[in-house]
């Protein structure tokens, strides 16, 4: 499947580097990308550069759809399932674009409320993903909130106590609204019952950035160098010492097993043995962001986009290819 033709490449693609993905159902995605930057100069904020909203849909005529948007930084991807369900991303400050309700457009949202350590958003967001139809989110200083509609966010809580220094909430993941996990910082691991939240003696003062709840009753944290801790309550154990200069930016449950994926690779993790995914080169190309849903999973990275349908991958494209095209057509 090639659903990026080369027209297409060229309006949306170039200059451009893609850094986070999201499923919205088996046909719909969306894909945020940052303008590239002259790397001999020093390195602009995030808002001052350009980023862009893309929509995928497979079935339309005209498949991509895009918004530029200024003064964004860190745009994370994601979908609200809820009452106002639509394609929807959200940086680091808090700013909300989401797909509008009606036409083909988007529009920009208030911001999520908090900050200066005041709940739902106490800090800075770090994370969101859809989970069960409904779109949370994580962030600095032990916090995490919920999208319950249009411009309305709810913290879980109450919050823990907040916290200076190496702590998170970089990622999070849950089995239900009763039986949450939230990490992030050096080894700040934390469980919320549908009550109060609870410190996790967690035993590693690593960096975390990922956590996955599994279908196997077992949580999943990736720390740095690509290690990862397998356990649930008081009970881990380190299942896989990494040596990797990057720790796994996503990780998720689809099938019978986690996958796990930085910027090198696409990796497996089953019956607590982690490996190297044995997916086609072409596959494996697409890897540096992972996103789950309607029984989908969808790989995305610097190179290229794969999907998973339950069955097998199928390669969506190539951007190397297509920069490659682009070149020989100049």
């Amino acid at each position: 499947m090639h659903i990026l033709t080369l027209d297409d490449y060229k309006k949306y693609f170039s200059g451009f580097g893609l850094r986070d993905c999201a499923v919205g159902d088996r046909v719909t995605m969306y894909f945020v990308l940052f303008q590239d930057w002259d790397d001999s100069k020093p390195k602009p904020f995030d808002e001052e550069l350009e980023t862009r909203l893309l929509r995928l849909c497979s079935k339309d005529e005209k498949p991509w759809l895009g918004r530029k948007l200024t003064g964004f930084g860190g745009l994370m991807s994601g979908r609200d399932g809820g009452p106002s369900a639509a394609g929807i991303c959200v940086d680091r400050a808090g700013q909300v674009c989401r797909r509008a309700p009606t036409g083909d457009g988007f529009e920009i949202e208030q911001k999520i409320p908090g900050g200066g350590g005041q709940g739902p958003k106490r800090g800075g967001v770090r994370r969101i993903k859809q989970i069960n139809g409904w779109l949370y989110g994580s962030g600095g200083f032990r916090s995490m909130f919920k999208r319950i509609d249009r411009n309305q966010w709810i913290e879980i809580g109450p919050l823990p106590p907040s916290a200076k220094g190496e702590v998170g909430f970089d990622d999070f993941d849950l089995f239900s609204e009763t039986d949450i996990y939230a990490a992030g910082g050096k080894g700040d691991v934390w469980h919320y019952d549908g009550k109060a939240w609870h410190a996790v003696p967690f035993p590693s003062n690593m960096w975390i950035e990922s956590v996955c709840c599994g279908q196997d009753g077992y949580v999943y944290i990736g720390a740095q160098s690509g290690s990862v801790f397998r356990g649930h309550g008081s009970e881990w154990k380190l299942i896989h010492k990494g040596d990797l200069s990057l720790p796994f930016k996503d990780m998720v449950w689809f099938g019978d097993r986690v996958y796990a994926t930085n910027d090198y690779g696409l990796w497996e993790i089953k019956d607590g043995v982690v490996e190297r995914s044995d997916a086609p080169i072409e596959i494996t190309n697409c890897s540096g962001n992972l996103s789950v849903g309607d029984g989908v999973m969808l790989l995305a990275g610097h190179y290229g986009a794969a999907l998973h349908d339950g069955t097998g991958w199928t390669r969506l494209f190539s951007i190397a290819e297509l920069e490659y095209q682009a070149k020989q057509t100049t």
